[in-house]
């Protein structure tokens, strides 16, 4: 299919803002592991799942737009609208959600200091006698956990003797 230059140029514009659009998505998920750290597998994983997404997005597009056909100054406008939003406004949307999780763990810590202030309260006159009995429970809890390896060291020695005996028989 033949396209015209105000066509193919409108194409390009199209690639251009889907590369941009691709870049912000791909910051989401950036600022979703800053916000919250987890393994290289899921890191993984997740990259998988935009660049699965993301293919079939251009692949849409292109069927859509072009008829399927795949031009090289829709794969550059692609790459290029992703470039020129990783150096343009990438920086600036990562400094700024990171701005935003700090403010919202900051206000989050302080709503659970400002409802625990009460109960820390309450608990204030009682920490010393329950620090007393802690110790008083841990050197029993001690005791019995040595006793009850005895005991089964006992019970062991015991099943070994008939064991020895049965197998005598």
């Amino acid at each position: 299919m033949i396209l015209s230059l105000h066509t193919q140029a409108q194409l390009f514009l199209l690639t251009v803002l889907m590369g941009g659009c691709m870049g912000l998505i791909y910051d989401g998920l950036r600022v979703f592991r800053h916000a919250l750290q987890h393994h290289h597998f899921w890191i993984q994983l997740e990259d998988g799942l935009f660049w699965f997404l993301a293919v079939f997005l251009v692949f849409g597009v292109m069927l859509r737009a072009s008829s399927g056909e795949i031009r090289f100054f829709s794969i550059f406008g692609l790459f290029g609208g992703m470039g020129l939003y990783f150096l343009a406004l990438s920086p600036l949307v990562i400094a700024v959600s990171d701005r935003i999780i700090w403010l919202i763990k900051y206000v989050t810590v302080l709503f659970f200091r400002i409802v625990m202030t009460p109960f820390y309260l309450i608990f204030l006159p009682f920490r010393k006698p329950l620090q007393k009995i802690r110790g008083f429970c841990g050197q029993k809890r001690k005791k019995l956990l040595q006793s009850i390896k005895l005991y089964v060291k006992m019970k062991l020695n015991h099943l070994r003797l008939e064991w020895r005996m049965f197998r005598q028989k």
